[in-house]
């Protein structure tokens, strides 16, 4: 089984994080890349990590949120 590591490595089991990257990724290629948008859209995986007792780590130092 794969390794994950960063912020979200606890979470991944619990909260798939594929549908949160595929709607990042849409997102951000519509706003041209917007910092805010890649922000918001961690900020809503983070929450839902948590809500489902998830350990989240520190992810705004490393994404410059």
């Amino acid at each position: 089984k794969k390794s994950f590591q960063g912020p979200f490595r606890a979470c991944h089991d619990i909260v798939k994080p594929h549908d949160f990257y595929r709607n990042c990724l849409s997102d951000l290629c519509l706003s041209d890349g917007a910092r805010p948008i890649l922000c918001q859209v961690l900020e809503t995986y983070a929450a839902t990590c948590r809500k489902r007792g998830a350990m989240v780590h520190d992810w705004r130092t490393p994404s410059g949120c």
